[in-house]
């Protein structure tokens, strides 16, 4: 076959893939991630491998129900974090096709509304984190880095509320925005999207979320600290002089929960003898690590974890999918007066309550 009817021959294929899968709701997704013959690659929607399949001739392909939009993985493992080709897709109909970016840094796909948007999300992302890195010390950018971030997410959700991308803006904005705000962004979604898998898991966390909201009472816990004693979250808030607990989830391989440390510090040391308590509750996966990181960084407030990283049961009853977070709760009532408090905020909302 010659080059030109081979290309007239894919056309043609485009073609009828595109208005088959517009008929019938099917997705057609091709690729290649550079991997050797017999590589097993996985689909993964919601944290479970939802189809697999092998690459032959250095190409892999998979076809299904989109009818249903979907976010999904395509990777080279069966979990994402432990995969070494990775690449996140919107299952709509049509046909959708990985390629490597440009400098073959990951890839991206193209072939419908919600990949090509993902896919310039993805590159204004990459560089706002390039100008993050340039400027980490300057306030300012970084509060500027902060703005731009969130207002390209709501941007996301506001003109494209019958897309699955906003689904995924929705996910990325859950991890800082207020509970109820994310809970009115979800309902104004069409419902097509409303019956993703995305959708039900962002809807579920931030009804957990809402239990832990500021005048909600936060849920009592216990856990063993890193002298192998269990402290119970209720003994900390019954100590005698003690009128404000923040649980403070963080973990040493946190970038940012580490550039928290200075301000704890300073608060802790400011404000521990008027009442002031730091329960810190780690999602380390190597207790050397986390031992190191309290012991090096001179946290001397009270630790406790179970070393199970992201499946730390603490962080399960209060729903982090994120850190650094914290909950600042009213010892004499176990009523959540304030979270994710950051920076130079902390020190201000102690200052108001213990003034």
């Amino acid at each position: 076959m010659t080059i030109m009817k081979k290309t007239t021959f894919f056309l043609l294929l485009t073609v009828i893939l595109n208005a088959c899968a517009s008929k019938d709701k099917t997705f057609y997704l091709h690729g290649n991630f550079q991997t050797s013959d017999n590589q097993t690659i996985y689909l993964i929607c919601s944290n479970k491998v939802i189809d697999s399949t092998s690459v032959k001739d250095g190409e892999f392909s998979f076809h299904g129900d989109a009818s249903i939009p979907q976010i999904a993985y395509v990777a080279d493992a069966r979990t994402v974090r432990s995969a070494q080709h990775s690449c996140v897709v919107a299952l709509e109909p049509g046909l959708l096709t990985v390629l490597p970016l440009s400098d073959d840094n990951g890839y991206y796909v193209t072939g419908s509304k919600s990949n090509d948007l993902i896919t310039e999300f993805t590159k204004f992302e990459n560089e706002l984190s390039e100008y993050y890195d340039q400027h980490r010390n300057d306030e300012a950018a970084v509060e500027e880095v902060d703005s731009k971030y969130h207002e390209k997410l709501v941007e996301g959700i506001a003109l494209h509320p019958d897309k699955i991308y906003s689904v995924y803006c929705l996910k990325e904005l859950a991890y800082e925005e207020d509970p109820n705000t994310i809970k009115n962004l979800l309902g104004i979604l069409t419902s097509d999207v409303r019956q993703s898998e995305l959708w039900k898991s962002i809807d579920e966390t931030n009804q957990k979320k809402l239990e832990t909201a500021p005048g909600k009472k936060y849920i009592e816990f216990s856990q063993t600290d890193q002298f192998g004693n269990v402290i119970s979250s209720k003994d900390i808030l019954a100590t005698p002089g003690t009128k404000y607990v923040l649980i403070d989830f963080w973990a040493s391989w946190c970038g940012p929960c580490m550039r928290e440390v200075p301000y704890l510090k300073e608060t802790y040391s400011k404000y521990f003898e008027k009442g002031f308590q730091i329960l810190g509750v780690s999602l380390d996966r190597s207790k050397d690590a986390w031992l190191n990181a309290i012991k090096v960084n001179g946290m001397n407030w009270v630790h406790v974890s179970d070393i199970k990283y992201w499946d730390n049961e603490v962080a399960k009853q209060y729903s982090v999918n994120s850190i650094p977070a914290n909950y600042l709760v009213e010892a004499s009532t176990g009523k959540i007066v304030a979270t994710n408090l950051r920076g130079k905020d902390l020190e201000k909302k102690i200052a108001e309550l213990l003034k």
